[in-house]
């Protein structure tokens, strides 16, 4: 009977305490009003708890109006809110400005930003998308310290992208990507900017050596969108524009050049070239016009759903983007699709799949430079009364002197197109038997098919030096199997509340399989777009084929720690073993450590914590390799040629490279030291990193010597040497909120600096780029290696001074106005032990700035980016300057060229002979400096918020590449090139201005 009592008792209290409660509801939004489900939401000082729901809203009960309610959710600022007198409430959460506890993907995991111990920057995808780019390592230009990226130019072009510099001379310098933990291989041309939620460039070996073989030019991690645990939702974005294309000389009309080349001529003791220059007045032929279009259009569009429940979620995006070329035909056509789904069946167990088709189609002439370099008196078509009735539409053109090939013929002949279709799917497994036990399975398989399709008409321009007689049909087709699997287990778990400890192991398994066909046919009937097909050839039949494979397998290893959130160390190692090594160097151990101390969390540092958000100071040690050589390097090869004998020609077979048994790994040894900052709530924050690499054993492809018995166009794959390199990385943020008004400023900047420390035999030198760069041990690789241009001689008496110790002259066909040429070690001689080092493609700093503002509902974004202290080759130079051909020459050439004493001590006198070898000879009259700064991207928008039945429509105004300031007088100052050959520009493809209009809508 008394438990009845009491039963009562109890029953009476618990209604006494729920009339006291009070029940709030309510709806969590963004600042874009776009709902957050999933937000933890608590009663202080009380156990109750709630989260929202699909739509944003929850529901909870506090134990009266007093109370308090707090918020948390990934991303965003934490935030408290008083009950009062409501009971509904519309909550806005905001964007956290403490980055520190974002997450951070590194290899094969991720992690807290706060714990990561190594160089690790983070780009998100919203940052990546304000710019319309094929490519999306564009959009990283100034936005990340350490990385430099050269743009390409030209449609499909990818960008040249170096992570702290280059580790290797004469392999790709490209880093690796790794695309939802997959890794893709050095280009990323098949994602669009929309895709990417983020990306993170691992940047010294200590956070890269977890991919071990593949590391050594960095790597970066991107991670696509994923769905999200709320109603579908629904986001479609596009922008399309113009690209403009401006002549980048102003080039002499008909009357100027008859000018110029008359004065070349006579200069040197000829008739006039084109006497009377008057008679052209108003005749000038206006190549530019007829053949380059002022304009293009560039369009990209992406349309995204995402949504799901707590056991399902699921994001699907479509994406299209197209770039025309400069020309009335070619350009890059690409068509992806990404399809996600993630399913959640138990605590235990989850799994999720992606696929990811995508289509590509792309070609374009490349011959803009033609435009400028022909003459300016040749018609575009030969006149009536030189036609006879029988040419077909490709004969039809006129043939110039200059030997310049008629360049609107060029592009209306022009017909080689290549098709890719590929499809990569990515599947994982995951399960997790005991509290920080996970295990994880993931494989990809990658099918790929490459169909170029080439086609060259039968035309007759000039039957001496401009026709192909006969047509001809070529076609590519290359075919991709590519896989990987990884298994890993990971176990983390905290000890006595304060030892935070992490272990993963696992191994991968990678393969690369790649089938080549090609088929050559002459003789087609017709040039009609029906015929041009291999079985339509009549005539010279021809195909060839290959098969290549190479694997990979490792076993990797990560051990983290940390204690009380202060002291942080982390380890990893990586075992490789690549077919494509002989059995005593094909396995390779690549570890590394990173150790990381938070000052600010200790004890003596409390009293700073009202200016100090964060302070913490980072080493890192690692080892990466490099095994981006061909397969099976050590098998020697037998290269078939031809040789005349008399009347007859024989068929020969020559050994065309030879088998190296001892290649081995190309290995980078590097340390760094970081230290990370932050003040005022990390309204300013940055980093300070200073990194020293080693390359040792490069891998390097060279020539066998003459004396050894085998052609000279024999080679040997071989470890050369070493390199070391050095640097600072420097980022610095500040962001501020004002009321309405939001602003923030980013500014990276990067200095490397490398040096060849020695080369397989004492003395070695390696050239490049036609013996026009150096490589020698003490200076950086592939500097410029030439003759030094000392001015112009003025006078006679400069002419007749420049003498060895006898008086003979060192320029013995020189004439007043010619280069003087430097006789450097002094000898009496003008040779190519005179050669020497007249400049360097490596810049002293990289440097990027970023701005964003934002007032009420408008935004602004402006990004700039700087490369100083490099330098530069202009090839064009020839072409503008020289008058030894007959190619239209820049306008003013005869009064810019020297034409009497103190006239110019640059542009030599125009000559038709050019004895003096101003122009054949490499020199320093070639090097320009190549520092630059450019605009890379302007936007203005403005977002309407739950307007029009939508959650958000946004407009937008862009202006990318608007401006450039340099003294370089080449095309464009962004050049690229291999290591031995970088820093070569000329009619290089430039990156031209775009205007573009951008529509965002979600609902």
């Amino acid at each position: 009977m008394k438990f009845k009592y009491i039963g009562f008792f109890i029953a009476l209290m618990c209604t006494a305490v729920s009339f006291g409660q009070i029940k709030i509801t309510g709806t969590v939004k963004d600042k874009g009003a776009v709902p957050i489900p999933g937000v933890n939401i608590v009663v202080k000082g009380a156990s109750t708890n709630t989260s929202t729901d699909f739509d944003g809203k929850f529901a909870i009960e506090v134990p009266n109006k007093n109370a308090q309610i707090e918020l948390s959710f990934v991303g965003f600022a934490n935030k408290i809110v008083p009950v009062g007198d409501k009971t509904n409430f519309d909550i806005v959460l905001e964007e956290s400005s403490q980055a520190l506890d974002e997450i951070v993907v590194v290899g094969y995991a991720a992690v807290k930003k706060s714990d990561v111990t190594s160089s690790i920057s983070s780009v998100k995808g919203k940052e990546l998308q304000t710019m319309t780019v094929g490519n999306v390592t564009e959009s990283l230009q100034g936005k990340v310290s350490g990385v430099q990226v050269v743009g390409a130019g030209g449609p499909g072009a990818q960008p040249r992208v170096l992570i702290r510099g280059i580790s290797t001379v004469n392999l790709s310098t490209d880093p690796l990507y790794v695309v939802d933990g997959i890794p893709m291989g050095t280009s990323i041309n098949f994602l669009s900017n929309n895709e990417i939620e983020s990306m993170e460039v691992l940047k010294d070996a200590s956070a890269s050596a977890i991919y071990g073989s593949r590391a050594s030019n960095g790597v970066i991690l991107i991670t696509t969108k994923k769905g999200k645990v709320g109603k579908t939702r629904f986001n479609f974005d596009t922008s399309s524009g113009m690209q403009f294309m401006n002549n980048p000389y102003h080039m002499a009309d008909a009357q100027s050049y008859a000018t110029i080349m008359n004065t070349a001529y006579n200069n040197s003791g000829y008739s006039d070239y084109l006497p009377n220059p008057s008679q052209y007045q108003g005749k000038t032929t206006d190549w530019w016009n007829a053949g380059i279009r002022k304009a293009s259009p560039v369009v990209n569009a992406s349309l995204g759903v995402t949504g799901g429940s707590e056991k399902h979620t699921f994001a699907i995006s479509l994406n299209y983007y197209n770039s025309e070329s400069m020309y009335e035909v070619g350009g890059w056509e690409r068509i992806t699709m990404r399809i996600a789904n993630d399913f959640k069946f138990s605590d235990k167990f989850s799994a999720g799949i992606t696929l990811n088709p995508r289509y590509e189609t792309y070609g374009s002439p490349g011959n803009w430079a033609d435009f400028d370099k022909i003459d300016p008196i040749t018609p575009i078509y030969k006149p009536a009364d030189q036609l006879n009735g029988t040419e077909n539409e490709y004969s039809i053109y006129a043939r110039s002197p200059s030997y310049i090939w008629n360049p609107v013929a060029a592009v209306k002949r022009y017909d080689d197109f290549t098709d890719q279709y590929n499809l990569n799917t990515n599947g994982y497994l995951q399960y997790t038997p005991i509290k920080g036990l996970v295990i994880r399975s993931q494989a990809s398989i990658e099918v790929g098919d490459i169909v170029r399709n080439k086609f060259s008409p039968d035309f007759v321009i000039d039957a001496a030096h401009e026709k192909a007689e006969i047509n001809s049909v070529e076609k590519w087709n290359t075919t991709d199997v590519n896989w990987s699997w990884q298994n890993t287990a990971t176990y983390t778990r905290t000890f006595a509340e304060k030892h935070n400890a992490s272990l993963m192991i696992g191994n991968t398994m990678e393969e690369y399989n790649q089938s080549k066909l090609w088929g050559y046919g002459e003789g087609v009937p017709n040039n009609s777009d029906s015929m041009r097909e291999l079985d339509a050839a009549t005539k010279n039949r021809n195909s060839s084929g290959n098969r290549t494979s190479n694997s990979l397998m490792s076993y990797i290893s990560r051990f983290s720690y940390n204690y009380d959130g202060k002291y942080y160390l982390t380890g990893t190692f990586r075992r490789d073993g690549s077919s494509k090594f002989m059995e005593n160097n094909k396995w390779a151990n690549f570890p590394s450590a990173s150790v990381s101390w938070r000052i600010l969390n200790e004890d003596f540092m409390e009293s700073t914590k009202d200016v100090l958000s964060d302070l913490r100071f980072r080493a890192g040690w690692g080892k990466v390799g490099n095994q981006n050589l061909p397969s099976a390097v050590y098998q020697s090869n037998i290269g078939t040629g031809f040789y005349p004998i008399g009347s007859d020609i024989a068929d020969t077979s020559y050994p065309s490279t030879m088998a190296n048994k001892d290649i081995k790994w190309e290995t980078v040894e590097d340390v760094s030291f970081g230290l990370d900052f932050g003040l005022w709530k990390n309204k300013l924050s940055g980093s300070l990193e200073y990194y020293q690499k080693k390359t040792n054993d490069m891998l390097f492809l060279k020539q066998f010597p003459t004396y050894s018995g085998f052609p000279g166009y024999s080679t040997m794959w071989t470890n050369v040497g070493s390199m070391k390199s050095n640097g600072v990385d420097l980022l610095v943020s500040y962001k501020d909120k004002k009321g309405d008004f939001s602003y923030g400023v980013d500014v990276t900047f990067t200095t490397v600096n490398v040096k060849m420390i020695n080369l397989s035999a004492d003395g070695e030198k390696l050239y490049g780029s036609s013996n026009r760069t150096l490589t020698v041990e003490g200076n950086e690789p592939g500097y410029f290696y030439g003759y030094v241009a000392d001015g112009l001689f003025q006078n006679q008496t400069e002419l007749n001074s420049h003498t060895d110790e006898h008086g003979t002259k060192l320029q013995p066909y020189a004439q007043v106005g010619d280069v003087r040429f430097k006789d450097i070690n002094g000898d009496g001689k003008l040779d190519d032990k005179d050669r020497t080092k007249i400049g360097s493609p490596w810049a002293d700093y990289n440097v990027g700035l970023n701005l964003t503002f934002a007032y009420k509902n408008f935004d602004l974004v402006a990004n700039f980016y700087s490369s100083i202290g490099n330098d530069l080759i202009n090839q064009n130079i020839s072409d503008l300057y020289n008058g030894a051909s007959l190619t239209n020459k820049v306008n003013g050439l005869d009064q810019m060229a020297w034409h009497g004493e103190g006239t110019s001590n640059y542009v030599p006198r125009l000559s038709k002979d050019d004895n003096n070898e101003n122009f054949t000879k490499f020199s320093s009259l070639y090097v320009e400096d190549g520092s630059y700064v450019r605009m890379k991207n302007l936007q203005v928008g403005y977002s309407f918020y739950n307007k029009f039945g939508l959650d958000k429509l946004r407009l937008s105004l862009s202006g990318q590449n608007l401006w450039t300031w340099t003294n370089y007088t080449g095309v464009d100052p962004e050049v690229g090139g291999g290591v031995l050959g970088s820093g070569f520009g000329g009619w290089n493809y430039p990156v031209q201005p775009t205007i573009l209009m951008g529509l965002n809508v979600a609902f």
